[in-house]
């Protein structure tokens, strides 16, 4: 075929690089990852230096060419794997250069007694502070942040619904992302477009943002990362694989409850983005003058709605007028076929932030708050955490 690439036959493979900007070619078909067809695209464009010479006309003389740039953006759906624990395929990479850090606890934590509902006691576990853990009651599976942990326990910052859980819960394995941009890595790409035409290679690339959209009521959540890379080479081959994806299904933001300062609030639609500043290590003996980069900054923020309360100003307006910290925090997930019980998990936790507007907003004819939180970092704990369960 010469011409008529079809677009919904393009694939795309992320590799973590061993060496930044050295092209790391796929390998696996399972370093594929399921991306939006809306959005998806790899570029490079050229700096154009333009030459202004007095030389008796008014056209342009021949411009030279500087430093490139390859940019891009990779959509894809905001969900677990479908093995419980397992790091979700479509988001691995791409958190692990946009954050840096990941741990896992691989296996089942099985509780031991006299649990409350802040604290569950175990003889020994693998949780951290910061792990999304979700609580396996028969009937009344909840999510709650660890605020602390020790040897032989773990405590939430704000109670269990359902009160204290059965002595002997099993608490899922899990996978959690985190700020730690020292280890942020960089990543390859391979972006195939269409099965058998164009191959792009690009190398050097990092997670420059995630805009986390489409978390409102009965929608599929989704995320956008904005990339920029080192080089970006087009030839002409096949994929290297043909995909094999994780059969998990996203969540529909429904029964994703929220909960700022652990004041469980009502709201209709929630956005979220983390932004990382790139800095590149320029080199005037590199051929496309950019040997590597670093993150030198991060912002995370969180927008959302709640509706306004009549009778409690306390649950957001005093901490915002008060200038208080406040927490984050929203899970979602996939229902089973037991009443109360789910899979699948996708949460997100903020230990410390500040409002920072509170404007009154018209939801569809009734008043709620549009709320801007601005997460920082204080006191030992990392400025956000996702997990995936």
């Amino acid at each position: 075929m010469a011409i008529g690439i079809v677009k919904n036959e393009s694939t795309l493979s992320l590799v973590a690089e061993a060496s930044e900007g050295v092209y790391d070619a796929t390998t696996s078909a399972a370093e594929y990852v399921e991306v939006l067809a809306e959005g998806a695209e790899l570029n490079k464009q050229r700096e154009l230096l333009e030459r202004d010479l007095l030389r008796g006309t008014i056209e342009q003389e021949a411009a030279r060419v500087g430093i490139s740039d390859v940019t891009g953006t990779i959509p894809v759906e905001f969900k677990a794997n479908a093995t419980e624990g397992d790091a979700p395929q479509s988001l691995d990479v791409l958190l692990r250069s946009l954050l840096g850090g990941k741990r896992q606890v691989t296996s089942d934590q099985t509780s031991t007694t006299g649990h409350t509902s802040t604290v569950i006691n175990f003889s020994s576990h693998d949780f951290a502070v910061g792990d999304l853990v979700l609580v396996k009651e028969s009937n009344a599976y909840e999510v709650r942040p660890v605020s602390a942990a020790d040897a032989t326990s773990i405590t939430f910052p704000f109670a269990l619904e359902n009160g204290a859980p059965s002595d002997g819960v099993v608490c899922a394995q899990v996978t959690t992302y985190y700020s730690d941009t020292e280890n942020s890595i960089s990543f390859s790409a391979e972006h195939n477009l269409g099965s058998q035409a164009i191959q792009q290679q690009v190398a050097g690339l990092r997670s420059a943002s995630m805009s986390l959209e489409n978390w409102s009521v009965g929608q599929i959540p989704t995320a956008s990362f904005s990339v920029q890379g080192l080089s970006l080479n087009r030839v002409d081959a096949d994929a290297t694989a043909t995909p094999t994806f994780s059969d998990a299904l996203p969540p529909v933001a429904l029964s994703a409850c929220m909960w700022v300062g652990g004041e469980k609030l009502s709201y209709t639609e929630m956005s979220a983005n983390i932004e990382n500043t790139i800095s590149y290590i320029q080199d005037a003996c590199d051929a496309n003058g950019r040997i590597a980069s670093r993150l030198t900054n991060q912002v995370t923020s969180v927008n959302v709605n709640p509706y306004m309360d009549n009778s409690d100003l306390s649950k957001t307006w005093n901490k915002f007028n008060n200038n208080e910290d406040v927490s984050f925090f929203t899970y979602a997930y996939n229902p089973t076929g037991t009443a109360g019980e789910f899979s699948e998990v996708v949460a997100i936790w903020i230990p410390q932030a500040k409002i920072v507007e509170s404007p009154v907003a018209d939801n569809d004819g009734i008043i709620s708050e549009n709320l801007s939180i601005r997460a920082h970092r204080s006191s030992g704990n990392d400025s956000i955490f996702l997990s995936f369960i």
